[in-house]
């Protein structure tokens, strides 16, 4: 039997893990084409050094994470 590829997003503007955890390449895309909206309300994402910037400008990265 074959491990299903899993994958996490990657937070490169704050140096964490966007997503709490592993979950399918659609998934996780969805992930990332939702996450701006999480914060359109407010209008800005707040980093880690307190800045502010737009939410469509936090770089997220699709990892793949291998499962045994």
């Amino acid at each position: 039997m074959t491990a299903k590829r899993r994958y996490q997003v990657f937070n490169h503007t704050d140096g964490i893990w966007a997503s709490p955890t592993p979950m399918t390449r659609e998934e996780a895309e969805a992930f990332v084409r939702e996450f701006p909206k999480r914060y359109e309300r407010q209008g800005f994402y707040l980093t880690a050094s307190r800045e502010r910037i737009r939410p469509e400008d936090v770089e997220l990265e699709l990892v793949r994470i291998d499962e045994d």
